[in-house]
């Protein structure tokens, strides 16, 4: 039963983080549409899904570690950071990731009720959480290099700053 949990928290781990990847490409994606005057209301939805799933899986990553009699964590050390012997700091960066993932999705649906602006500066907080879920897997487990992550990571990145710049030099200057 180890090996199937085994693969349950790698899997489960792998996929939510795909996922969250494949939101912040849309949402940026999305960036550049709302940017050129263009219908965003479809791809929103895409993102907000993808960012859902990627929750929901992220919350099955931290319950077969709670399952897992390999490890036999408990459950202040998969809610609760630095509160494991095991890996503390990475362990930490995908608690961290789980909360600020959650408060961007609560935050998300209740837009309306806290307020576009408020809930703008909480979105800008979402590169942290990306960062801290990347780190988290590269610090924890072996199935991503850190060059592959690295590319996959940055090519987007170039790719939505230069159609963001070519863009700019569209809008004409006035003086």
């Amino acid at each position: 039963m180890e090996l199937f949990e085994w693969y349950m928290i790698r899997a489960t781990g792998t996929v939510a983080y795909l996922l969250l990847y494949l939101s912040v490409i849309i949402g940026l994606y999305t960036q550049i549409q709302k940017k050129r005057k263009q219908k965003i209301v479809n791809t929103l939805i895409f993102h907000e899904s993808l960012s859902d799933w990627a929750l929901y899986l992220t919350l099955g990553h931290a319950g077969v570690l709670l399952i897992d009699q390999y490890m036999s964590f408990q459950w202040f050390e998969v809610l609760i950071p630095f509160q494991t012997n095991y890996e503390p700091i990475p362990m930490a960066l995908g608690i961290i990731g789980l909360y600020f993932l959650m408060m961007t999705i609560i935050t998300s649906k209740a837009r309306k009720k806290i307020g576009y602006q408020k809930w703008r500066k909480l979105h800008a907080l979402n590169p942290i959480l990306y960062v801290f879920v990347t780190l988290h897997g590269l610090l924890m487990g072996t199935d991503f290099q850190g060059t592959v992550l690295a590319i996959v990571n940055i090519g987007p990145l170039i790719f939505f700053g230069l159609l963001l710049l070519k863009d700019r030099r569209k809008v004409p200057v006035v003086h």
